[in-house]
């Protein structure tokens, strides 16, 4: 009798054993299934964040590549003649016109990189700018992808970097950050004759900027002035 006592204690234990077993093997099962489903969460939000990021940086790039800015500068000289129709000097005169702006969604920045000058001026040229915007991109009416923040910056020798990165949320870390780099280049055409008379000739001074992209990066790149 004392020994099936025994056995029976033994029973209950080892069944006590298996069932905190159980229990345990459980609960691993349980924690590893959440974690598993909370790095899947990160993962598809890092991805997100990536298309996000990523999407701004090329719609900015698209925008830019192949714009193009024009100005004219026309020096015209028209002669001053005595009561005997002798020519005894010119008058000069200059006018200086835009006359092809940038035109795409970035036109305002990159106008802004661009001294125009004024009339005196034969040629315009490049100078330094910043700006920061807000990029909002939209699936559709109802569905809006996280801000995008564009850090613009412009040197004197036409070289343009768009630092992107997502606008911080509240209680939010992000690291998804891209760098946008860009080439303008500037020509200034020779002076050329538009038109001539005997007592007026015209000449021509025209400056070219074209922007072309170069490359969208991971991180963000520093560059100096």
């Amino acid at each position: 009798m004392k020994k099936l006592k025994n056995n029976s204690g033994a029973t209950i234990l080892m069944a006590l054993l298996l069932i905190l077993l159980a229990m345990a093997v459980g609960a691993a099962i349980l924690t590893a299934a959440v974690s598993a489903a909370h790095h899947m969460k990160s993962d598809r939000e890092a991805q997100q964040n990536y298309l996000t990021v990523s999407s701004a940086a090329e719609l900015i790039r698209d925008s830019i590549a192949g714009d193009s800015y024009e100005r004219i500068m026309t020096e015209t000289h028209t002669a001053l003649k005595d009561a005997e129709g002798n020519i005894t000097g010119y008058t000069v005169s200059r006018k200086a016109k835009v006359t092809d702006p940038p035109k795409g969604i970035m036109g305002e920045w990159l106008s802004a990189c661009i001294e125009n000058g004024n009339d005196n001026n034969e040629y315009a040229s490049l100078k330094a700018f910043n700006d920061t915007i807000e990029v909002n991109l939209k699936i559709n009416d109802d569905t809006s992808l996280r801000t995008v923040k564009a850090a613009f910056s412009a040197q004197k020798d036409g070289k343009i970097q768009v630092q992107l990165y997502l606008k911080p949320e509240e209680g939010k870390t992000d690291d998804c950050r891209m760098t946008l780099t860009m080439q303008g280049t500037l020509t200034k055409a020779e002076e050329s004759e538009s038109y001539s008379s005997e007592d007026v000739d015209s000449y021509i001074y025209k400056t070219t900027v074209k922007w072309e992209p170069q490359r969208i990066t991971k991180g963000i790149e520093v560059t100096g002035p």
